[in-house]
């Protein structure tokens, strides 16, 4: 086979690349198109006492903090429900207490209920409604609890 015939015109997108076979003129470097990059079989650190089974460590968290800021919101809910006259409402406020109680709210749900707690006292409205936004939008667990804490909220 010999060379093909050179053409007049520039080589385009879908012309196949001129090969040279030729050992004494190997191809350049920038059309060689295998460029795979080598994967280490074994990993160069080990790491040491991981168990993969294990769930990763949680955090410690501060248990006297959300004591403190549970007794303080429910002495809150307690007073702003003192006057409140719907008792279905006010059974699942202490539902949500107690929910709250035996731990099945995160850090930053607590921390809104304490917030809304004060507002509630406040009877700053706006606010309220931004609280309560925010508790909309995060945790599922909270979410049985919102029509009765939207009820204290409209009836400032």
């Amino acid at each position: 086979m010999g060379e093909p015939p050179k053409k007049d015109y520039p080589p385009g997108w879908n012309d196949p690349p001129m090969l040279n076979y030729s050992p004494v003129n190997p191809p350049p470097k920038s059309r060689i198109t295998n460029k795979r990059v080598a994967f280490p079989v074994e990993s160069q650190r080990n790491p040491q006492n991981v168990n993969p089974s294990l769930p990763p460590p949680v955090l410690n968290t501060n248990n006297v903090c959300s004591e403190s800021i549970y007794l303080k919101a429910s002495e809150n809910f307690n007073t702003a429900l003192e006057n409140f006259g719907n008792e279905r409402i006010k059974e699942e406020i202490w539902q949500m207490l107690s929910a709250w109680q035996r731990g099945q709210f995160s850090d930053g749900t607590q921390e809104l209920l304490f917030e809304i707690s004060n507002c509630i006292l406040e009877k700053n409205r706006t606010k309220l409604k931004e609280l309560h936004l925010k508790l909309m939008m995060g945790e599922s667990c909270v979410k049985t609890y919102l029509p009765a804490l939207s009820n204290v909220i409209n009836n400032l």
